[in-house]
């Protein structure tokens, strides 16, 4: 069979005010079900700036109630850090107790908005170290979805072995495989990545703000609904992570590598 995870995630507020709630209403009329992961904080980057102007454009914060929404509707929800883009751009400058300290935010900032735990977390940017890894296994998320891979896998860095089940992307960002495309192209990659759905589990990464321009949103409403009239099973990630058994899950390396298009090197499961 053919499972199709869908992940969202919003580093934007234009992204989450405008793209969020497009994508819950396409997830609506397919009845199906996917992962969105929130920004908490602001969309600022850089601790710099935000000395000099503050914080910057708040997130979840300008309108909780599009994600009070998301987890009404029945969407699995999480995290993506706390000021996304600022973790980006600079995780491994920043010191251990700050992360610490940022992702109990996020997850606060979240459970006070929903009443409830973010079931996972996804690292922006696909960036991730020792620090980060660790916070998570301390924080009981459900599973994280952290990397590039092939499979569900228990990450291991710097000789630990970290208990949080990673469920890695399989496919670039919806953004990236799209960019630079004309409309007829856009619809040929879409339906070149439906004919080459694979057997199993597939996870495919978007950003929220793919639903805002309607060039995009358009295909690939109509791409989603193809693979619904094709017999591809939607399964968001907590439910896959619900039939994990964590004993089981194979223990694979967590390198940093050139990967799916992406201008920067990201995390990547190593299957070596």
């Amino acid at each position: 069979m053919k499972i199709l995870a869908i992940k969202v995630y919003t580093d934007t507020q234009k992204a989450y005010l405008e793209g969020v709630p497009r994508l819950l209403d396409i997830m609506d009329e397919l009845y199906a079900f996917g992962s969105f992961f929130f920004g908490m904080g602001t969309e600022s980057a850089g601790g710099g700036l935000r000395k000099l102007f503050g914080e910057g454009t708040a997130i979840v914060e300008s309108s909780p109630g599009v994600l009070r929404d998301a987890a009404k509707r029945g969407q699995d929800c999480g995290v993506y850090g706390w000021n996304p883009q600022e973790w980006e751009a600079r995780l491994d400058k920043m010191q251990d107790t700050t992360l610490e300290a940022d992702v109990k935010r996020a997850v606060e900032a979240f459970t006070r908005r929903t009443s409830v735990r973010p079931s996972g977390f996804a690292a922006p940017g696909w960036q991730v170290n020792y620090m980060s890894l660790r916070v998570q296994d301390t924080m009981h998320f459900k599973y994280c979805s952290d990397t590039f891979g092939f499979y569900p896998y228990l990450p291991k860095l710097s000789w630990k072995t970290f208990s949080t089940p990673q469920i890695p992307d399989t496919l670039p960002p919806v953004e990236v495989a799209m960019k630079g495309a004309t409309s007829d192209q856009i619809q040929e990659r879409l339906r070149l990545l439906e004919a080459n759905l694979s057997i199993g589990l597939t996870v495919l990464p978007m950003n929220a703000a793919v639903a805002v321009s309607r060039e995009l949103r358009g295909p690939l409403r109509d791409f989603l609904l193809r693979c619904r009239d094709e017999g591809v099973k939607f399964m968001d990630l907590g439910s896959v992570a619900k039939v994990l058994d964590p004993e089981a899950l194979p223990v694979c390396e967590v390198v940093t590598a050139k990967a799916q298009g992406l201008p920067r090197s990201v995390a990547t499961q190593n299957i070596e």
